[in-house]
């Protein structure tokens, strides 16, 4: 069974940034919309969750199941990159204020809503192109133990 869930790994695990990103996307959006002001420490916590399930989701990626079977791959892959990255900025963003121990201002509060958006389309992206491959492509599938489409073994000329 504990084999099992290891080699299902990487789908449970993307799941997470997938929802934290967008959850407190919406829960910066809705705290900016209502309120007009807004605190880097609320919400602090979800989006470092979000950028640590990020590079969990991306260790975990079954990067030799796509080998070969795949046109999508790179996006996925550099898409996970870039949301990754984003969702630390946004943290990083959130700590230096809350050191300076001041609420954003429009500009910082603009410039923090843009980088929102931007990473939490990026990380629907991500989905987009992982769910292209699977659902489309059927790489990383397995019916009955075996691969539907399985990876392409690489050769290599030992001669040289």
């Amino acid at each position: 069974m504990f084999e099992e869930l290891m080699s299902h790994i990487h789908p449970i695990m993307v799941h997470f940034p997938i929802a934290l990103i967008i959850i407190a996307t919406c829960y910066d959006l809705f705290w900016m919309v209502t309120k007009r002001r807004f605190s880097p420490k609320k919400g602090f916590w979800l989006w470092t969750v979000a950028f640590i399930s990020a590079w969990i989701a991306i260790g975990t990626g079954p990067e030799h199941d796509a080998r070969g079977n795949t046109n999508v791959f790179e996006y996925h892959e550099s898409l996970a990159d870039i949301a990754a990255v984003l969702a630390f900025l946004v943290v990083a963003f959130r700590v230096f204020f809350i050191f300076k121990k001041k609420e954003f201002h429009k500009a910082s509060l603009v410039m923090y809503c843009l980088l929102t958006l931007i990473c939490s389309a990026s990380i629907l992206a991500v989905g987009y192109f992982g769910g292209k491959m699977v659902y489309d492509q059927g790489v990383g599938v397995k019916m009955d133990g075996k691969y539907v489409n399985p990876p392409k073994t690489e050769t290599f000329n030992h001669d040289n």
